[in-house]
């Protein structure tokens, strides 16, 4: 029988923890979760939306429309002027921005694109929905981003583009990766749902490679609800991938010699939108590429220029949280920390830290079930590996393939949670669990 743990009562925690498909811990950990309060959990939302975010929406809700509105297109014009990007896209996630990524690139079956492990498995959706073969480079044990030096030697004829991952808040070396792309030409991809804010030597993440995939989901550092971003700098690009994202049709055209439909002509007022230029053009050779739905809403658009005007805070209180955590966790046995690369601004979307379990003399799994049923800190590890995933063992994939990534996963790397909204006492809690966790794992 799980009953609430007498921790629970130590220190007032914001919510009851939810049941989480990403948490990698143990089934009896999951099953706990459910009936625990945590002292500090891992909230489900970035920041707490207050009467600004209200008052936005509301208004909204007021308008004429709640889709394809003047909401979407403020949005879009402010994330690109922040970016300092020509084009900007407002889409429903992610996850739909990167198929418009690979849609517009033109990635086909049996092309190859290198990306890394160390990432949500939807990065690579796009290219698996295309039939594309996925070549898994290693990351630097570090920051967790794809190692550029392991990029290259993946590299034959057949690859087509470099999709990076800014993983947990700070930039991947994009110098080298740069280098690599225009030496072999290939199309680099960033997957910058971690990092609204960060920056490359001074230059806004997802405007380096070719395309930049956003994230405002409800974990990340300012949010839509769900929603994301397309960027890029390419004006076909950003053509098609208007066309492409928002129930068009895209193709190269040409006149027709009469803009007329059998019998009957274009008409000389009326102009019915659904039409769309059937009366006056083929498409050339009788190709094109089919569209979707990957919009965002009035409503998600309103939030998001709030919090886009909020995000520098945001972001700031962050790496304060970040800083205070490093500060005092540095120096305990067996506990590492992530260097901020000078060439990044980390924003920590992800705090991390590096358990070394033969300095401790107990496994990472220990250590977990003690901050969690001992301390009542959520804990919730990203990522597993995704080349060990079924679906990538079943194209051959296997373990030993990543070394540096499966390490790191295994017996070092955890995320605590940070987020705008956590009180000082909870940063506390965890500076003070992490040290307790150590001394009474090494005093066994």
């Amino acid at each position: 029988m799980l009953t609430t743990l007498p921790w629970s009562r130590a220190i007032a925690g914001p919510g009851r923890a939810p049941e989480r498909h990403a948490s990698n811990t143990s089934i009896r950990s999951r099953e706990a979760s459910a009936a625990m309060t945590y002292v500090v959990p891992y909230s489900g939302i970035s920041n707490r939306l207050g009467d600004e975010e209200i008052k936005a929406v509301t208004e909204a809700l007021g308008q004429d429309t709640l889709a394809m509105g003047p909401r979407g297109a403020e949005f879009e014009r402010r994330l690109a002027e922040r970016l300092g990007a020509r084009h900007a896209q407002a889409t429903s996630s992610c996850t739909t921005a990167l198929f418009l990524a690979a849609q517009v690139l033109g990635l086909e079956a049996g092309d190859e694109v290198i990306t890394t492990p160390q990432t949500f498995w939807v990065t690579t959706w796009p290219l698996q929905a295309r039939g594309c073969v996925v070549k898994f480079a290693d990351i630097d044990p570090d920051s967790l981003n794809i190692d550029p030096a392991t990029i290259e030697p993946l590299i034959t004829d057949r690859t087509k583009s470099i999709w990076v991952v800014h993983y947990g808040g700070q930039a991947v070396d994009m110098g080298p990766v740069m280098d690599i792309a225009r030496r072999h030409g290939l199309t680099v991809v960033e997957d910058c749902a971690h990092v609204a804010g960060g920056t490359y030597e001074g230059q806004a993440l997802g405007t380096i490679g070719d395309i930049g995939c956003f994230s405002f989901h409800s974990l990340k550092n300012m949010t839509t609800g769900e929603g994301g971003a397309f960027v890029t700098g390419d004006d076909r690009y950003a053509e098609m991938a208007r066309a492409l994202g928002t129930i068009h049709n895209w193709g190269p055209m040409h006149e027709r010699d009469v803009p007329a439909i059998g019998p009957h002509r274009q008409p000389a007022y009326y102009r019915d939108a659904h039409v769309l230029r059937s009366y006056t053009h083929d498409y050339t050779g009788g190709r094109y590429l089919v569209g979707n739905n990957y919009r965002m809403s009035e409503l998600s658009a309103a939030l998001g220029i709030v919090q886009l005007g909020k995000l520098d805070r945001l972001n700031d209180r962050r790496r304060d949280i970040a800083h205070r955590l490093d500060d005092a966790l540095a120096a305990v046995p067996g506990i590492g920390v992530q260097t901020e690369k000078p060439y990044a601004r980390h924003v920590y979307h992800l705090y991390t830290l590096f358990y070394e379990p033969d300095v401790v003399g107990a496994a990472k799994d220990d250590f977990i079930r003690h901050l969690q049923e001992e301390e009542g800190i959520e804990i919730v590890i990203r990522y597993f590996p995704i080349h060990l995933l079924p679906e990538f063992r079943a194209l051959g994939h296997r373990y030993g393939q990543c070394p540096v990534a499966e390490k790191t996963y295994f017996e070092h790397q955890i995320q605590l949670p940070i987020y705008d909204h956590l009180t000082d006492e909870q940063v506390e809690h965890m500076i003070g669990a992490v040290q307790r966790g150590v001394t009474a794992l090494r005093g066994r």
